[in-house]
């Protein structure tokens, strides 16, 4: 992969105006990712990623592991989703001329895998628990490409774009940012962008992170106390996003909360519809998911100004309301 350049050499606009800071080498593949809006919403501030190609912020990943997967002659990529992450590889595989194979749950939200296998990825349902879909995965791997969200490094490096982005558009009024967290991906790029500007001088310290789960599945949340993931049992969530009990790159995901100084917190699935429903009572439809980072929000009790990752668009759920 090519190195990054000293941070601040930015042009053009959406994720590849960061190009230079992006460990990524390859001609780039793009659907238009990046320069999400942020919108005032009670004291809060939302990033709103649902706005984005497959109305997720997964995009910038898929952008940035779909351009690494070609540069490398990948022909079929591998991903296992609970389906957003699955929409968005599939969608950049098709944009580069790959083959796709998305491995899901069994349960897997009906219009995330019809949008799947309209983008023309190969969907396989597994059956099980979440472990099963990426042993599935990581099996097809051994004679494809691996782009694999929670594996794969060059995904990490499109989503920390989200933090340059509030960077750019906050600066010093940036305090604290909240995002729901499944295997980290949001929580993870971004510290790892703010520890860039960090190091470049470009901020004095990074914002305090703070990771959101749902009671139904809070495995980091639970683990926190003693820097690993708890066991949980599999049961049903609203945010099913965040639905991983056994996430990976937990150690990274532990990290980026602790040296940021934020905190973990799990709320309830009751308080993430009641956020969820308010929200869109307020015009902003958006993923379940998301709801738990403003359920969450709430209950730390932050001051105006924080910020709140909203991860995907609530037409994916809007059968839900």
């Amino acid at each position: 992969m090519a190195q990054p350049a000293e941070t601040g050499t930015w042009s053009g606009r959406g994720l590849w105006r960061y190009r230079a800071d992006l460990a990524i080498g390859g001609d780039p593949v793009t659907l238009g990712e990046g320069a999400t809006p942020i919108v005032p919403y009670d004291k809060l501030l939302l990033k709103l990623e649902g706005i984005s190609p497959t109305g997720s912020f997964k995009d910038r990943g898929a952008a940035t592991a779909i351009t690494a997967a070609r540069a490398a002659g990948a022909q079929v990529v591998i991903e296992d989703s609970s389906g957003n992450a699955g929409t968005a590889i599939a969608a950049y595989a098709a944009a580069a001329g790959l083959g796709a194979r998305i491995f899901a749950p069994d349960d897997i939200v009906a219009v995330k895998a019809r949008a799947i296998q309209v983008l023309g990825a190969e969907l396989i349902k597994v059956s099980g628990p979440r472990s099963a879909v990426t042993e599935a995965a990581v099996a097809a791997a051994r004679e494809a490409y691996d782009a694999g969200h929670a594996r794969d490094d060059a995904f990490l490096e499109g989503t920390k774009t989200i933090a340059f982005e509030l960077f750019e558009e906050l600066g010093e009024q940036l305090h604290d940012v909240i995002t729901p967290v499944g295997h980290g991906t949001v929580l993870i790029g971004m510290a790892m962008g703010f520890a860039d500007l960090v190091a470049a001088g470009r901020m004095e310290r990074a914002p305090r992170l703070h990771g959101v789960q749902s009671e139904a599945c809070a495995p980091l949340v639970r683990g926190a106390p003693i820097g690993r993931p708890a066991p949980v049992v599999r049961q049903a969530s609203i945010a099913d996003g965040i639905r991983i009990p056994e996430p990976t790159r937990a150690e990274r995901s532990y990290a980026a909360v602790r040296y940021s100084g934020g905190r973990w917190i799990a709320v309830s699935e009751d308080a993430i519809e009641r956020a969820w429903r308010q929200a869109a009572a307020a015009g902003l439809l958006m993923e379940p998911t998301s709801a738990a980072a403003i359920a969450g929000a709430r209950v730390l009790n932050l001051p105006a100004g924080a910020v709140v990752i909203i991860t995907g668009s609530g037409l994916k759920a809007v059968e839900r309301y």
